[in-house]
């Protein structure tokens, strides 16, 4: 390898952990974006090309069905507490 080589700045694309795609926490965070509407068009993009839509679309379904859980407890505990 020559000099000019080794202080050639590596190339992103080039990375391989890079192309693995969105890790479960990176999904997660996508979709609870998403929900809320704070999801900004570079992440947006970025999970379109490297995410797996069945992956965003499980997370989805997961997230509104707990958001939809603790909503309803949490109207329950209103209720009870005051007397109805």
């Amino acid at each position: 390898m020559t000099q000019s080589e080794q202080h050639k700045p590596q190339n992103p694309q080039q990375n391989p952990q890079q192309d693995q795609g969105r890790g479960f926490l990176g999904v997660l965070q996508s979709v609870v974006a998403a929900i809320f509407g704070i999801q900004s068009d570079q992440n947006r993009q970025k999970d379109f090309k490297k995410g797996d839509a069945s992956q965003f679309i499980t997370m989805g379904i997961v997230a509104v069905v707990a958001i939809m859980i603790t909503m309803a407890i949490i109207v329950n505990q209103v209720l009870e507490s005051a007397g109805q």
